[in-house]
């Protein structure tokens, strides 16, 4: 679909409407894995040349069902920019409208409960270092909050402040969130810290005594992830990941 003839009165250039199809495969991929909560949660992207808009999803749509052509702008406080009272989720649009307004190196804010990762969030020790090999872009990466799930401004003010520098945020006893500079890069690590908490939760509630790495082997273990030129963040899968919409789910570029 050309973006120029998008369904609706909001018309777009082509950075925006690839951008919005990334965002739309994101929907799409989180609930192909597992994360997706029914109208619950969402990925939002900044708008290039536009800090104070974002593109979110009009709240009540499904993550499977969601397309391109459905995103809608919206401005810091969630109110919808082209269609005026398109109901949003203000539990997503606050929480990222904090986030980018602290983090200009973020583009892509994720929300969302996955059954790894939830359960996780109610482990006094949270997610344990190197565990396995998912757990690695989290370390000392990842930082924690206490859920509330009211989301009024000095809360969402804190969500910036406990994510600080890192890719990922644990919201105590609820979800998760997970940012980077592209939605590919977002996604990546919402799907290697969903991974990193399932495994964790299979590992420890086995029989069998569990091994976690000493700090040197972290850091060297992370150092092989992120200490070259090359960086695990998603650049690599994200190609293949659409692909693989494009076979099974073509709607979402629409």
């Amino acid at each position: 679909m050309d973006a120029e003839t998008m369904p609706g009165s909001t018309a777009c250039g082509e950075e925006e409407w690839a951008l919005r199809q990334d965002t739309a495969a994101a929907f799409r991929l989180l609930d192909r894995y597992g994360m997706s909560d029914l109208t619950n949660g969402s990925v939002v992207s900044r708008l290039p040349g536009e800090d104070g808009w974002f593109l979110t999803h009009p709240h009540g749509l499904f993550f499977d069902e969601i397309r391109a052509s459905d995103l809608i702008r919206v401005d810091m406080d969630g109110n919808a920019i082209d269609e005026p009272g398109t109901p949003t989720n203000f539990a997503v649009c606050r929480p990222a409208a904090s986030i980018f307004r602290a983090r200009p190196d973020v583009n892509a804010v994720i929300h969302a409960h996955g059954m790894g990762v939830m359960a996780v969030a109610a482990q006094e020790h949270g997610l344990l270092p190197c565990l396995t090999e998912a757990a690695i872009p989290f370390y000392e990466q990842l930082g924690y909050i206490d859920g509330d799930f009211f989301f009024e401004p000095e809360y969402c003010a804190r969500i910036a402040q406990h994510l600080g520098r890192n890719r990922a945020l644990i919201y105590r006893h609820h979800a998760f969130a997970s940012v980077g500079a592209r939605v590919s890069e977002a996604f990546f690590y919402a799907f290697s810290l969903n991974i990193a908490c399932e495994l964790q939760m299979k590992i420890t509630s086995s029989a069998e005594p569990y091994v976690v790495p000493p700090r040197e082997t972290c850091e060297r273990h992370y150092r092989a992830a992120y200490g070259g030129d090359w960086k695990a963040d998603g650049s690599v899968e994200w190609p293949g990941l659409r692909r693989m919409l494009d076979r099974d789910e073509p709607s979402y570029a629409q």
